[in-house]
């Protein structure tokens, strides 16, 4: 088989992991056709799949162990490809609500096995540059459905579930060209890797601090998805449909920084995780001092790039380190970030409590320094390690 189409396939699930945002302009045009479901409800259409995402990301390895790695994954495939098409012949509430968690539960299925796949499949150099792709091919499934989405809301309502249609042709590509996985080697390759960690006396510890950095780091950086067309209708320089351009422009800048994340990590390194929430500081920065498109722009690109460098560099910390369990620790790290999504609207609340102003270039200053302290802890407790294995290398040496 060759090799390019392996990758292709196994990169191509991971287009539909952002999708479930993709029908977020749909909301005031549902609103209106559901006008005896209060708005809070509608609303919820859009955060309760990151809820079913979260509890299946927890079991998605106990049922990959059962049914097979694939076969999970593909599970995890046709549910969202028919959950994300009911919509298009039911006009109940209650069924669509459903479907939309069902749409959560399925990406969630397949989400952290994307990643024990290519662990299995690719050695670690490799695997580096294959987390960014995957986080590249993320950002461009996002821009591509939500796209198609936007232009179908032309038609009515319900025409926008069609883009979930993508859905099909991913699930015949992983079906055709990712050979089976026998769960047996899956799980001999996962037992060595936790061997090889305990041998060395590692510790899952780090694991939850990563989880917490995520899960402050996801918090913030989706305020500027929440914000910024208020941002701009509040400077006055932008309307909504400007703004839907900057999250484009946003999602671009993730592919970006995805697709260069192998060669970005072979120059950075250890302090890849710091430079990129070093880019987010500067990019919220620019952000809350713009006063015109262009800025915002490029404010938009570098919260992007930014992100989707810090993020695979997680997942890289563990997945390529001693680090025990890792199908638990990237659920568990998936979870983080899924949870800091959801509750963005809450923290966002509690900042602007905090600085006792509504004002929103405040607001954005305010996480531009939130994100310069995480930076520069993580620069420091980087640098703290860097100096410990220096010193225990010289050690033996010397002895």
């Amino acid at each position: 088989m060759s090799q390019k189409r392996l990758q292709f396939a196994l990169l191509s699930a991971s287009l539909l992991v952002g999708s479930a945002a993709a029908i977020n302009a749909n909301i005031p045009a549902m609103a209106q056709h559901f006008k005896d479901v209060p708005l809070s409800m509608v609303e919820l259409l859009t955060t309760i799949p990151s809820l079913f995402l979260m509890i299946s990301v927890f079991i998605s390895t106990f049922i990959a162990r059962r049914l097979g790695y694939k076969q999970t994954i593909m599970l995890g495939l046709a549910i969202v490809m028919i959950s994300g098409l009911i919509p298009l012949w039911i006009d109940n509430f209650i069924m669509i609500l459903m479907s939309r968690g069902a749409l959560g539960f399925g990406i969630g299925l397949f989400n952290s096995l994307l990643v024990s796949m290519i662990n299995y499949f690719y050695e670690p150099q490799m695997r580096s540059s294959m987390y960014g792709l995957q986080s590249a091919f993320e950002g461009a499934g996002g821009i591509f459905i939500t796209f198609l989405a936007g232009q179908l809301l032309k038609i009515n309502w319900q025409a926008p579930f069609i883009a979930y249609g993508i859905a099909i042709p991913v699930f015949f590509i992983y079906l055709k060209y990712v050979p089976k996985v026998e769960t047996k080697d899956m799980e001999e390759n996962t037992e060595l890797q936790t061997q090889q960690a305990n041998q060395k006396n590692a510790s899952f510890l780090p694991v939850l601090s990563y989880v917490i950095l995520i899960f402050i780091a996801a918090m913030l950086y989706m305020i500027m998805g929440i914000k910024i067309a208020s941002l701009m209708n509040e400077v006055g320089y932008g309307t909504a449909s400007d703004a839907s351009f900057v999250i484009i422009v946003l999602s671009l800048g993730g592919i970006s920084a995805g697709l260069f994340f192998g060669k970005i990590l072979k120059i950075l390194k250890q302090y890849t995780t710091t430079i990129g929430l070093l880019l987010l500081s500067l990019a919220m920065l620019i952000l809350g001092m713009s006063q015109h498109l262009i800025m915002t722009f490029i404010g938009g690109f570098l919260t992007g790039y930014g992100f989707k460098i810090f993020m695979p560099s997680l997942i890289d910390k563990i997945n390529n380190s001693n680090i025990p369990h890792k199908n638990l620790a990237t659920s568990l790290l998936l979870v983080g970030f899924n949870l800091g999504v959801f509750i963005s609207p809450y923290g966002s609340a509690l900042i602007q409590n905090l600085i006792g102003t509504e004002n929103l270039p405040i607001l954005f200053i305010t996480n531009a320094l939130f994100f310069m302290i995480l930076s520069s802890l993580t620069f420091l407790i980087t640098t703290i390690k860097s100096k410990k294995m220096i010193q225990m290398t010289q050690n033996i040496i010397e002895q």
